[in-house]
This record gives structure tokens, C-alpha cells and sequence, in this order.
């Protein structure tokens, strides 16, 4: 079962960022109200995922090494099937890289690399896997539709004001310390109270999350296809879905282990 991560609430509590903002804001229980419901509402987000027997998870990944600082860019696919099959690919488009697919099935995983594979752990599978499904990569816009009133409650936000900035208009929530100092902000976008921005202190620095291009996949299932990363000001990792489906195609080999040639990505219709 899905639930919304101590992560989400954290990511939400600790945040030290500059406050501006201008007046004219709904009240903090109706943007909550908004929010939730822009995002599919109670019975939306991670419950509808939580629903689904099968899905496939496409999209393009782009990150900044840490060592050489250089740009990486492969294409990954997400398969989960609810029988206890898993398996993600990846495919190198730019930078230096191994094309590779990590494959859990029941209580078997491998890892398939340059035409071997080889077995690993089923439980760091799965938690290597987990890393890259929507519910973890959206854990804040889909736990926001469900939970949002306890998450935002707990967090102890306020409505700052309106911030109008480039054609673009924004409400900002934050939270305070004792001290009156800044614990953390959201930023929502104030034409349909969609999650734009979330920033939080990481103990390696300043956090920040940001969301565009959000589309309705299924009903009451509203997810960000945009997605980038960046701490202490500098761009970690940016993420581009290309396709959330909830048909996980018809490739069986995928799960037989004997079956070692990594195809290219192409998302099951």
C-alpha cells in the first residue's frame, strides 16, 4: 500500500528561503481545500496508483554528476506489475553510461548489463526500483491530493500573500519557527492551486523541487510531467515523463531471466 513518506512532511517542515510576497490570498483551509482538489481530491494521486494492477512509467532523465559535473541523459521505462513483477531499463542518450535493466520477479532479481545477467538481492531491487516510481519521484503533489490538510497542518503553514513575477501569479505558504525565521515554503500556482515549487534545508544545503506541465493521466490522477531537482542553487536532475500508462504491455520475456538482449525503449501503446 502507498502512503504518504515522513520525507513529504519533512520536505514541507525544514525550508530557510527569502520571503516575499504580496496580499490577496484565500484563507490557508480554503487553499488546502483547492490544492487537494486541483490534485484529484481524497480519493485521488497515490490512491488511484495504489488501484492499479499494472502500470508502465516512461520518461527521460537528465542529472549533473557529482564528480566530473558533466550532464547525463538516458531514457528510463518503469514497469510494475502487482504479482510481485518489477523491472526498470535504462538507455544512455547523452554522457558516459552502461545501457542496463534491474529486474525483480517474486522472490528472484537480476541485473542485466552488456549481454549478462546477474543476480542481486530481490530486496535492494525493489529499493533500487522504487526509486524511480511516480510515487516516490511526485511523492509531494500525489500525497498533497490525499493528505493534504494533514501534511500542510502539520507542517504549521500560513498564507504569506500573492506573488505576481513574469506574467506568472503565485500563492506562497510558509511556515515559521519561534524565532519568526522561514522553516519552509510551497508556492502554488494561483490560476488552478497546482504545486509549482517546494523548497526545504537538506543537511547538504538548500532543496528545492519544482513541478510544470501537469496533465490528468486518469481520473482524478494529476501528475507533474516536469520535474527538476536542484540543491544550494544548482540543477541536480531534471525529469520529463513521456508517457503513465496503466497497461504494462505484452513483452513477457521481460521477467525470464534467460533473456539477456536489452531492446530499445518503446512505450506498449
Amino acid at each position: 500500500m502507498l502512503r504518504a513518506s515522513a520525507a513529504v512532511i519533512a520536505l514541507l517542515l525544514i525550508a530557510a528561503v527569502p520571503s516575499f510576497a504580496t496580499p490577496a490570498a484565500p484563507e490557508m483551509s480554503v487553499l488546502i481545500q483547492r490544492i487537494s482538489q486541483a490534485l484529484g481530491g481524497a480519493d485521488g494521486g497515490r490512491v488511484v496508483l495504489e488501484k492499479q494492477g499494472q502500470f508502465e512509467f516512461v520518461f527521460r532523465r537528465t542529472i549533473r554528476d557529482s564528480i566530473t559535473r558533466k550532464e547525463l541523459t538516458a531514457d528510463h521505462r518503469y514497469v510494475f506489475v502487482a504479482d510481485g513483477q518489477e523491472r526498470l531499463d535504462i538507455r544512455m542518450k547523452k554522457g558516459e553510461g552502461t545501457d542496463s535493466a534491474v529486474v525483480l520477479n517474486g522472490d528472484a532479481a537480476w541485473v542485466i548489463a552488456e549481454g549478462e545477467a546477474h543476480d542481486i538481492d530481490p530486496a535492494t531491487a525493489d529499493s533500487r526500483l522504487r526509486e524511480f516510481a511516480p510515487e516516490r519521484l511526485f511523492s509531494v503533489p500525489l500525497s498533497l491530493a490525499t493528505d493534504g490538510r494533514q501534511i500542510l497542518g502539520d507542517a504549521a503553514l500560513t498564507v504569506a500573500g500573492r506573488v505576481d513575477e513574469s506574467g506568472q501569479s503565485r500563492f506562497v505558504l510558509v511556515g515559521k519557527d519561534s524565532e519568526g525565521n522561514e522553516t519552509a515554503r510551497l508556492e502554488v500556482d494561483a490560476r488552478n492551486y497546482l504545486p509549482l515549487e517546494v523548497a526545504f534545508q537538506s543537511r547538504s544545503g538548500e532543496v528545492v523541487y519544482r513541478y510544470g506541465d501537469y496533465r490528468e493521466v486518469a481520473d482524478g490522477l494529476v501528475v507533474p510531467f516536469e520535474r527538476e531537482f536542484l540543491r544550494n542553487g544548482i540543477r541536480v536532475s531534471r525529469t520529463e515523463v513521456t508517457r503513465l500508462g496503466f497497461r504494462a504491455g505484452e513483452d513477457l520475456d521481460r521477467f525470464d531471466r534467460s533473456v539477456v538482449k536489452l531492446k530499445a525503449l518503446k512505450p506498449s501503446k
